[in-house]
């Protein structure tokens, strides 16, 4: 009997085409993986295409690495991360499900290699540069945001960062004669009404106290 074999063939590009098998591995030690996790007082303003601006969480990775944060291993190899999540939650973090398809796996000389799937790894030279794509990476950003996974700012998070922006224009004041100096100081302040105007639409709106009825007066007997 035949069998026709046309379509279980793939075609080989890249390095998958190599005869080298170190071709097809990120020419690096694995990097660790990781969960992303936001603090609430972690905002920054971001400018979109139209010129105005939006506020985005700040991310950061919770490493997944034995003795880092409380991070345990277990026998056979297994890393137990529940205290460390834990540890940061009780603090106020929002750790991000991984479900959420943030991380993609790369093969390594050593081991495995993890990033988000907004940094991609090139090779050059040997070595390893991540580009990043900013449009991606603040739409996810944004989503957060819109479905609930973060909430929302605090309008007080957000005064907080609008007053270091302002303490480093200030800082600036006095060098404000030499033109590297204006045009950093000049970026800074329309950065900071572009997005204190974003920040009146981003914060939370505070939720109105509830007035209990005032209690009648009962008649004397």
């Amino acid at each position: 009997m035949a069998h026709d074999f046309t379509d279980a063939g793939q075609v080989l590009t890249g390095a998958s085409a190599s005869t080298n098998p170190a071709d097809i591995k990120l020419p690096e030690w694995g990097k660790p993986d990781f969960y992303l996790m936001h603090n609430p007082t972690s905002w920054e303003p971001v400018q979109m295409e139209d010129g105005e601006y939006e506020w985005l969480p700040i991310l950061r990775p919770l490493i997944l690495k034995a003795g880092v944060n409380g991070v345990r291993q277990l026998r056979g190899g297994a890393l137990d991360d529940s205290a460390a999540r834990l540890n940061f939650m009780d603090r106020g973090w929002t750790i991000l499900p991984r479900e959420l398809g943030y991380i993609v796996r790369y093969p390594a000389k050593v081991g495995h290699s993890h990033y988000c799937r907004w940094d991609r790894p090139h090779v050059m030279g040997g070595q390893v540069f991540l580009r990043r794509d900013e449009d991606e990476f603040n739409a996810f950003r944004r989503e957060l945001v819109t479905d609930g996974t973060i909430s929302r700012p605090e309008p007080e998070a957000l005064e907080m960062i609008l007053e270091r922006m302002g303490h480093r224009i200030d800082r600036n004041a006095s060098q404000i004669h030499i033109p590297s100096v204006k045009a950093i100081v000049d970026k800074t302040e329309a950065k900071r009404a572009g997005a204190k105007k974003a920040a009146k639409k981003a914060a939370k709106k505070p939720t109105p106290r509830k007035r209990k009825p005032a209690a009648k007066a009962q008649p004397n007997v």
